[in-house]
Order: structure tokens, then sequence, then C-alpha cells
């Protein structure tokens, strides 16, 4: 089954794909571009020819209008139409043009005259409502507005129920005045047949639209009148971008189909006469092309095909020798030997194949003979190796009890050192806190020796405070004393000026009594009645001032009182704070005396502790030492024990190695 799939995908089916794909490739790329070239001329003629086709059409239009409207400007001009108003004789005549130009015409349904002065003359003759004014109808207003000859938009007539459109031209007298606009109604029913009639291609057809995309003339009727429902046409002739415009569109059996039109502007009409034709009808006509691409390219496939088999051919079959060859050497056959008559690479494969078969042949004889002497060293190798790894086995298991009690050893002293440092740690913990305790006892003396001292300044401030204290209570009562003697003396001037002022005012009685001698007595004893009314008032104000002294010297005495007291209990206070300190600091010095003694103690301690920890230590380490010697020691005979194992499995190994060696050398064709 291998095989089979081996050769599926062999060297020559590989070359065949190879040669297929350079020759398809190229032929396929050269074709898809020449049918596109093909699509695109095609497409690009087709769309020349129908906008040519269009142009036609244009033209064969306008000439029909511009017939039209040659015929409509020469009854405008003529000399009837100027005098249609008064003279009898030119309505007859007008009226014999109109009838000529409509018998001359099939498509024109009448013509008419309408006046300045409201008046309308038709034929066929035609009776129109009261009040009918054609100066307002918007052909009469157009053509005035142009004053040129205009055409009016499709539209519906009311009587014949046909879609005709309206040609006007304003009329003038000789002097250039107005008299009125000429206009015919037309039907559009030749131009209808003649685009209708039309085809382009094999299945296209024209059609016109206004300027605002309302369908003037379709082969489908039901469009007319109505806006093309096409979006894409809609814009283009409102913006006038392109001729060209491609779209979808829904045929009446409901399929879209790709088509795409070209129009041409009527320009008299402002109308767009289009062509349109289908996208299927491009490949229609290139269809041919493609299918002489696809003959030709698979003709070319084919001819590919079988060169590139012949020369894959030629090619492979020397190799396949080749291969059936080195099947036969690969089964034992080392007599082979092949000729291949080519000089390229193919013969010097089978040259070298040939070299290779007899290095072989040579190599192989040489090893058949050292594979015997292989065989003999390996058996007695692996009996060796037997009896060496039973020797290391057991003394690898000796060598194990040993080094087990010995690490445990280690393990037993490691313990008892990392306890030994635990407790040392402590003792120094310990010796710390110590340390700590003492330095804080000394800082708490010192503290207490300076509070003591602040304790003596503080009794020595307060006796002098009180000292002080003292001598401003003897002064204020010094004062307070000082001040009633004033206060004395206050009263005594008081009756002094009262008395005065008695001795003025009888002395005022008396000089009255005398007179005119006695005036200048009376000037002076009312003198002196002001001066004692005077020396009582500042001596009423002196006294209220020693009233308020008093008060406030009292008031003083009280607080000097209070104050003496606090003074009194503060050095009391003071006292037992004294004493306190002293308490406190024979307690300190007494505790300050037992942590001195604990210190000595611990340090005693700690130098003892860390000679216990240096023998642990040494302990320990030879213990290490000895646990990791025995280890290395059982490692090694381990290791040894592991090799000799190796090696008598290598012997073993070997053995059987040698063993197939002959046998597999055995089977080789020599």
């Amino acid at each position: 089954m291998q095989k089979s799939k081996k050769q599926k995908i062999g060297i020559r089916f590989k070359l065949i794909i190879i040669f297929v794909l350079l020759i398809t490739l190229p032929l396929i790329a050269l074709g898809t571009s020449d049918y596109l070239k093909s699509v695109k001329v095609t497409q690009t003629e087709l769309e020349e020819s129908s906008l040519q086709f269009i142009e036609q059409l244009n033209i064969s239009i306008t000439n029909y209008l511009e017939g039209v409207e040659k015929s409509v400007a020469f009854i405008a001009n003529e000399s009837a139409m100027q005098e249609i108003d008064s003279n009898p004789d030119a309505l007859k005549n007008a009226m014999k043009k109109f009838e000529d130009f409509k018998n001359s015409n099939k498509d024109v349904m009448s013509i008419y005259l309408g006046t300045k002065d409201k008046n309308m003359y038709a034929y066929p003759s035609t009776e129109y409502r009261a009040g009918y004014d054609p100066t307002q109808r918007p052909w009469y207003t157009e053509a005035i507005k142009q004053q040129k000859l205009i055409w009016t938009q499709p539209y519906q007539d009311d009587v014949s129920n046909k879609r005709i459109v309206s040609v006007a031209k304003p009329v003038y007298d000789k002097n250039k005045e107005l008299i009125g606009v000429v206009s015919a109604d037309i039907t559009l029913e030749t131009l209808e047949n003649m685009i209708n009639k039309t085809k382009i291609g094999q299945s296209g057809y024209p059609f016109v639209l206004d300027n605002t995309g309302t369908v003037i003339f379709h082969k489908n009727k039901e469009l007319v009148g109505k806006t093309l429902p096409v979006e894409a046409i809609t814009i283009a002739i409102k913006t006038e971008k392109e001729e060209i415009v491609h779209y979808s569109w829904e045929e009446e059996d409901g399929k879209t189909y790709e088509k795409f039109v070209v129009y041409s502007t009527l320009d008299k009409l402002d109308w767009k006469v289009m062509a349109n034709m289908y996208v299927d009808e491009i490949q229609e006509k290139t269809a041919v092309i493609l299918e002489n691409i696809l003959i030709v390219g698979g003709i070319a496939l084919l001819i590919a095909i079988s060169i590139a088999y012949l020369f894959a051919t030629s090619l492979t079959n020397p190799i396949k020798t080749l291969v059936k060859d080195m099947e036969k050497v690969s089964a034992g056959d080392l007599t082979i030997k092949r000729k291949i008559k080519r000089t390229d690479e193919i013969g010097q494969l089978g040259e070298n194949f040939n070299r290779m078969v007899a290095e072989l042949h040579k190599i192989t004889k040489e090893t058949q003979g050292v594979s015997v002497a292989i065989t003999s060293s390996a058996q007695n190798l692996a009996a060796t190796s037997e009896l060496t790894s039973a020797s290391a086995q057991e003394v690898a298991a000796t060598i194990e009890v040993i080094a087990r009690g010995a690490s445990d050893q280690a393990i037993e002293a490691e313990k008892s050192a990392n306890l030994t440092i635990q407790l040392a740690d402590n003792f120094n913990k310990l010796t710390m806190n110590f340390d700590h305790i003492r330095t804080s006892a000394q800082d708490v003396i010192e503290t207490s020796e300076t509070s003591k001292v602040v304790v003596n300044e503080l009794k020595e401030k307060t006796k002098l405070n009180n000292e002080g204290t003292q001598k401003v209570e003897k002064a204020i009562i010094d004062l307070d004393n000082r001040i009633k003697d004033i206060g004395n003396i206050l009263a005594t001037i008081d009756t002094i000026a009262g008395q005065t002022n008695l001795l003025a005012l009888n002395a005022s009685i008396e000089a009255a009594r005398a007179g005119d001698a006695g005036k200048g007595f009376t000037v002076v004893a009312e003198q002196i009645r002001k001066l004692s009314e005077e020396s009582r008032v500042s001596s009423d104000e002196i006294k209220e001032i020693i009233t308020n002294v008093q008060k406030e010297s009292n008031h003083t005495v009280g607080i000097m009182k209070e104050l003496k007291e606090r003074s009194l209990a503060e050095n009391e206070s003071v006292v037992e704070v004294n004493d306190s300190f002293e308490k406190i600091s024979q307690s300190i010095n007494s505790v300050t005396g037992k942590i001195e003694e604990m210190s000595c103690f611990t340090n005693q301690l700690n130098q003892d502790k860390d000679e216990i920890v240096k023998s642990i230590q040494s302990i320990s380490a030879v213990s290490e030492e000895t646990a990791a010697s025995s280890e290395e020691v059982n490692a090694a005979m381990q290791q040894q024990a592991m090799a000799e194992e190796q090696i008598a499995t290598a012997a073993d190994k070997l053995n059987v190695l040698a063993t197939k060696l002959d046998g597999e050398m055995s089977r080789f064709k020599i």
C-alpha cells in the first residue's frame, strides 16, 4: 500500500505536474488577459456604436422638428397673419394656409393664432368656451417672453387623449408691433413609431426622457409620463457628467438584468435620447473568443502533458532500475553491478552506485572478522563484571550502615549545638536587660538628685516669697493707717471750711449793715466764702478718693492674707515632696545594689556558656565531618556499584549485539 502511494507521487508525476503548471499558468494568464481585453473592446465598440446610433437618431428627430419649425415660421411671417383682424380676405388666406399646413403634415392636429386682442383663429375650426383668453395660455406667454419660436413640454390632449407638443412663434407686423402668437399642436406618433421600431444590437432599444427624467417615449407604455425608476440615469441627466451609465433593471418577467445606457441631448426640446443594451449581449459576443481560448489552451495542455510524460519517462526509467538494485543490496546481495550508458547526472549516479556496492562488499567482509572477536571479548567482560558488581554491593551495604549511624550522631550534635546557641542568645538578652535596668536606675537616681535640688531651691524661694508677702502685708497695713490719718485731716479741713464759710457769711451781713463803708469788706468776705466752698468741694473729692483707696487697700489686705495662707500650704507641700524624694533615692540605691549583684552573676554565666557552646559546636562539627565522609564513601561505593552494574549490562548488551552483528553479517552475500 505504501509502495503504491510512493509511486503516485514519484518523480515522473512531479515532473509532469511541473511541466503542466509551467505551461498552463501562462496560458491561463494570457487567455484571461485576452478575454478581458476582448470584453472591454467589445463593450467599448457597442457603447460607441450605440452612441453613434443615438446621434443619428437625434439628428433625425432634429430634422423632423426643424421642418415643423420652418413651416410654422413661414406661416407666422405671412402678411395674412398681420391683417387677420382687419381684412376678411386676409382671414380667408390665413385659414387656407392653416389648412394646407395641416394637410401636408399628418402629425399636426390643429394650428391656430391667438391675437393680443384675445381673438382666436384655428383650423380645424374649434369653438372655445366663453371668456377664453389665449393671451394667458402657456404657449402664448412663453413665446412672448422669449420672443422667438418655442416648444412646449409634452402633455395629454383632453379631446383626442393623445400626447402632443405645441410649437409657437410670435407674429409681428411690418412695424415690429406684436399681432399675436401662431401655434400648432403636433402629435408624437411619428416620433414614437420611429423610436419604438428601432432596434439596437440584438435586444437593445432607444427611449426618450425630458430634462426632469420623465419618460416621453418607451416601449413599455406603462412608464410613459412617469419618472424613470432608475436613480443612476436620473442623476446622470441632471448633472450631465457622463454619457454612459450602468444600472440594474427589473424586466416584466421579474428578473433583474445588468444593463448600460448611452444618451445624447436633443437641444431644441432639451430631451435626452437614450439607447440601452444588456450586458449579457457583450458576453454573448465574447463567448466565441472564450471558446477559442479554451480550445487552444486545451490543445496546448495536451501537448504539454505528452512532452512532460516522454521527458519524465526517459528520466525516471534509469532511476527505477537503480532503485531495484538498491533493494537487492538492502536485502544483502553485494554482488550486483549495474551498467548505465549515459553521460549525464544519471550515468554518474550509476557509477557511484557501483562504487558504493564495492565499498560495502569490502567493509562487510572486514566486519565479519571483527564481529567474531567482539563476541568472544563481550562474553569474558560480562562474566568479570558480574563478580565485581557482587563485591561492590556488599561493601556499599556495610558503608551505608556506618554512614547512617554517623549521620544520626551529627543530627543530634547539631540539635545540641542549636539549643546551646539559643541558650547563649537568652543569656545575652538577659545581660542586655540588666544593663538597661542599671542604666534606667542610674537615670532615676540622677533625676531624683536633680529633683531634690529643685525642691530645695523651691523651698528657699517659698521662704523668700513668704518674707516678701509679710513685708507687702505690713506696708499695706501702714498705708491703710496713713489713709485713715488723711481722712481725719480731711474731716478737720472740712470743719474749718464750714466755719470759714459761716464767718464769711456773717462778715457779709455785717458789711451790708455798714453800708458804703463796708463794701470792700463785703468783697473780701465773698472771696473767702468762695475759697471756703472750693476747699470743701476739694475735700469731698479727696475724701471720695481716699474712700476708694481704703476699699482697694482692704481688698488687697484680704488677698495678701489668702496668699500668705497659700504660701504656708505650699511650703508644707515642698517639705513633703523633699521627704518623698529622700525616700525614693534611698529605695533606688538599694535596688541598684541588687542589680549590680545580678549583673555580675549573669556575666559569669555568660562566660561559662561561651565555653559550653564552643565544646558542643566542636562535637557537632566532628560529627558532621564524620557523617559527610561516610556519605561520600557510601556514595562512591554506590556509584561504583552502579558503574559495575552498568558495565555488566553493557557487557550483556555487547554480547547480544555481537551475536546479532554476527547473524546480520552472515546474511550478506560476498
